[in-house]
Parts: structure tokens; sequence; C-alpha cells
């Protein structure tokens, strides 16, 4: 006489919710390390300040601003992507407000393409209508008035509009940070909000 014993079905172990799980866990790991690589890229002995340097100074050397093949050939950088190096370019001869944005920035970026696409969406955000007062202050949203604040103000647009006026009045841009530190960190400072600004 045989007995027969049913099969106990036992459930996957790799189940979707761990799959999304792990995968989550791999993501945060990458994009830690892409900002980790950013990070070290972009300081100021970092690959792509120091390229960007260098195409700085061969663009003032060459007529007309216009890098040569040959050049690059010749100072070793011709098989690096030109997008690459118009992007550390870029960077460097924007190193200041490129820096003030992402670190003013909530997540941080992990590539100077990113940097730089959030740079210009945030200066076409500021370029609306009547953005300079008579005054020739420049002014997020016009003027604002008790609680009607308009939700596209934050705080990246603010450092973009700082930089674009400390830039276009050619006003040393460490100074503008020290000052806003001060008035930030200081106890006796009242802030006020300035209204109706004409």
């Amino acid at each position: 006489m045989t007995t027969s014993k049913a099969l106990t079905v036992i459930p996957a172990i790799d189940t979707l919710e761990s799959e999304g799980l792990a995968l989550a866990k791999m993501y945060k790991k990458e994009q830690a390390s892409l900002k980790r690589k950013f990070k070290q890229s972009t300081a100021l002995d970092g690959f792509d300040y120091r390229l960007g340097k260098l195409l700085n100074t061969l663009s003032a050397e060459a007529e007309g601003g216009k890098i040569k093949s040959k050049r690059l050939a010749e100072v070793g950088i011709a098989n690096i992507d030109k997008r690459r190096r118009a992007e550390a370019l870029w960077f460097y001869r924007n190193y200041d407000e490129a820096t003030a944005f992402n670190k003013a920035s909530k997540k941080g970026f992990t590539s100077l393409t990113a940097l730089q696409s959030a740079m210009k969406k945030a200066t076409k955000s500021n370029d609306g209508p009547s953005t300079e007062g008579d005054d020739g202050f420049v002014k997020i949203h016009g003027n604002i008035e008790g609680d009607n604040i308009p939700s596209s103000v934050n705080a990246e647009i603010i450092v973009a509009n700082v930089l674009a006026t400390a830039k276009k009045y050619n006003v040393d841009l460490q100074l503008v940070v020290e000052m806003l530190i001060d008035n930030a960190t200081s106890t006796e400072v009242d802030v006020t909000e300035e209204r109706n600004v004409a």
C-alpha cells in the first residue's frame, strides 16, 4: 500500500516587495557614490574644475576663443568627450554661482549636466515679466503682500536671484554671502519685509 503526501507549496522568497527594497537600497548607495564623486570632481583640485581651468586658458590663447583640435591633442585632452569639456569650461567660468546653487539645493546634484540644467531652469523662471523695479533691484515676483506669497518662490529661486543681481551689478559675491550669514545669525537684527517696492 502506498501513501501519497500532498506537496506543500512554499511561497517564493524573492517577492516583488523584497526585490523593490533591494533595488531601493542599491539606488541609495549609487546616488551617494555619485554625489561623492561629483563633490570631488568639482572641488578646486578636482577633475572638472581643473579641466575647465585648462580649457579657459587654452581658449584665451586661441584666436577667436575657439580651441583647435590639434591644440587639444597637444595638451592631451582631445580624447575627453567634447560635451564633458564644454560642461567643465562652463563650470569653471560660473564656479561661484554653480557652487552656491548646488549648496542651496535640497538634494544636491550628481552631474554637471543636471546642475547646469537646473540653473538654466531657475534663471528662466526668474525672467518673467517685471523682474526689475525702477530702483534697479531684482524683485522675485513683484510686490508680496501679507500671506499672498506665490507658491513658486523657494530657496533656489531666491539664491538664483541674488547671484544674478550680484553678477549684474558686479558686487562681490563673497561679501554678499557673509552679509547674509551675519543677518541670519544675528539675534539683534529685526528682519522686516519691504512692502510695495515700486
